[in-house]
């Protein structure tokens, strides 16, 4: 959608959102187009359609949302093709690295989630790449929709998401929440994506999912580097991988659907689900409990005059250097208790 409004109709600067009411017809072609090419799903028109981004844009999130999801459906009429709402990322860090807290962020997808839950077929949450926001957009739309759910975040050449969360913990955290489908989209093509979704296929059971760029952008010319051709044959083997659901993302128009569908159709789904071990895991670090692991538990004021008066006194250097003294010692997994009675804590 984004590539297509780029070529045909979006001003620079204009929200591609607004269209959906301003050009509801020109948003219904587009959609129908990849429908005639042979997409199964659509995603709405709304990937930037929160209340941080569209302040100024003149309508309310309802509108703007409902408007998407009718042009969507319109476009579908007559077809089995399905309507995805489309959450992307809010546009502002979260903490502690930010200022925007789990509570807003929750509260913000949930605007979303309602305004669409009545039209939509099913929720995506794509182009994420923190996975705290992760964990509140899935709780907003969990608990106030019983719609299907697919969520993908976009990792880097390095394996990691721009925050630095690895493949593994994006695996295991977003199954545990009770997504229905999962998988990578945006920032690379299908070749860089290769490695990527080839390591998440042996950390989820869920169904994979994998949106593409069309390869990587020319320094100097910025256009992408994979025509339809080159993209569909190297989707192609992303799909040998047992990916279910294909399909593009910048730099993709309904051209390179048409020739991917062409070039995976008839391809056999052949998957191992893995068999998965307790783990524990923050965004950046995996623990598998394969074997004995030492837990440090220093991180605690009882008994520890020292410790006790750097919570009081709020000295978190000496705190956080308790952490990595043990971290350093070979301990996996830290337990952290920093309750005190002397501290007047917020409820």
């Amino acid at each position: 959608m984004g590539t297509t409004l780029q070529q045909s109709l979006l001003q620079l600067g204009e929200k591609p959102e607004v269209l959906n009411i301003t050009e509801p017809e020109e948003i219904v072609k587009i959609h129908r187009t990849f429908i005639e090419m042979g997409s199964d799903i659509v995603y709405s028109n709304t990937f930037g359609c929160n209340r941080h981004k569209m302040s100024d844009a003149g309508y309310s999130i309802e509108e703007m949302i409902q408007a998407a999801l009718k042009n969507a459906k319109k476009a579908a009429e007559g077809t089995s093709a399905k309507v995805a709402l489309d959450i992307g990322p809010i546009g502002e860090m979260m903490e502690p690295s930010g200022v925007l807290s789990f509570e807003e962020a929750y509260d913000i997808i949930k605007e979303q989630v309602l305004a669409g839950k009545d039209l939509a077929d099913l929720v995506v949450l794509e182009t994420m790449t923190d996975l705290y926001e992760v964990k509140a957009a899935i709780l907003a739309v969990k608990e106030n929709c019983d719609l299907p759910l697919f969520v993908t975040m976009s990792f880097e050449e390095n394996q990691r998401t721009f925050t630095g969360c690895s493949i593994e913990s994006f695996g295991r955290t977003v199954e545990g929440l009770g997504a229905d489908a999962i998988g990578v989209n945006c920032s690379l093509g299908p070749i860089e994506l290769y490695p990527i979704i080839e390591r998440l296929s042996k950390n989820t059971r869920l169904p994979l999912i994998v949106k593409a760029n069309a390869g990587l952008p020319d320094p100097v010319t910025n256009e992408y580097l994979l025509g339809p051709k080159d993209f569909a044959i190297a989707m192609k083997k992303i799909a040998e991988l047992g990916v279910q659901i294909l399909g593009g993302c910048c730099g993709t128009t309904p051209e390179y659907i048409k020739e991917m569908i062409a070039e995976v159709e008839g391809s056999p789904l052949k998957r191992e689900i893995p068999l998965l071990q307790a783990a524990v895991c923050t965004p950046t670090q995996f623990v598998p409990i394969n074997d004995v692991r030492v837990i440090g538990e220093r991180i605690n004021p009882t008994g520890k005059k020292r410790f006790k008066q750097a919570l009081i006194n709020n000295e978190m250097d000496y705190i956080i250097g308790q952490a990595v003294e043990q971290v350093d010692a070979g301990a996996p997994i830290l337990d952290v208790n920093v309750g005190l009675p002397e501290i007047d804590e917020p409820s």
